[in-house]
């Protein structure tokens, strides 16, 4: 699926692709965080030793800074995203996850920033539709 970028998109990409040195397949904006796409097998390096990378991206972007890890379905990337999922039901474009209670406002996250990320991210790469969490 073709992923549409706005300028913004492009210069929080290059943002990060200095200083972590991959390239992200995808950035989403939310007013208190960024998101990014990588392959799963540069999320180490993504990272960085510590969490240094994410701490410079942070302090330069002044956002929390979000990585997801992709794969190719979107049982695979939930999977990958949300780690206590408890069940998984896929049905023509719609997705319906449930979570640990204690779990949920974590996936939700602040002002619903997560879960929207996710909605979108599955948008854009798998063509689902609807996102519902349990």
């Amino acid at each position: 699926m073709d992923v549409k970028l706005s300028t913004e998109n492009i210069r929080a990409i290059v943002l990060f692709e200095k200083v972590t040195h991959v390239s992200p397949k995808d950035c989403l904006i939310a007013e208190h965080a960024l998101y990014f796409l990588v392959e799963k097998s540069e999320m180490g390096m993504a990272i960085g030793k510590d969490g240094v990378n994410i701490k410079q991206l942070r302090r330069i972007a002044g956002k929390h800074i979000k990585i997801f890890a992709y794969a190719d379905t979107a049982e695979e990337f939930l999977k990958n995203v949300i780690p206590t999922l408890k069940s998984l039901d896929v049905q023509d474009g719609v997705v319906s996850v449930t979570v640990p209670q204690q779990d949920k406002l974590t996936v939700i996250g602040k002002a619903g920033e997560n879960i929207n990320a996710i909605r979108a991210i599955l948008k854009r790469h798998f063509g689902v539709e609807t996102f519902k969490l349990r």
